[in-house]
């Protein structure tokens, strides 16, 4: 059974990188090989959380909608 992960330099420079370039809780979390929900709660904690679920909704939506605009 595996202990608590340490966050390296490293890993917190990787999850800001990360939460800046817009990636999603999930795609951190694989990236850095650790839990969703430590993984959010770690980016929660350094002040920079991920978009909730329903501003990732309705960003899709925008998006989906300013393309079916332009066709």
């Amino acid at each position: 059974m595996g202990g608590k992960k340490v966050w390296s330099e490293s890993d917190i420079e990787r999850l800001k990188t990360l939460v800046a370039s817009g990636a999603s809780a999930l795609r951190a979390s694989v990236a850095l090989k650790r839990t969703l929900a430590v993984t959010k709660n770690k980016a929660r904690d350094m002040g920079i959380p991920f978009p909730s679920e329903a501003e990732l909704k309705e960003k899709r939506r925008q998006i989906f909608e300013n393309s079916v605009d332009r066709q």
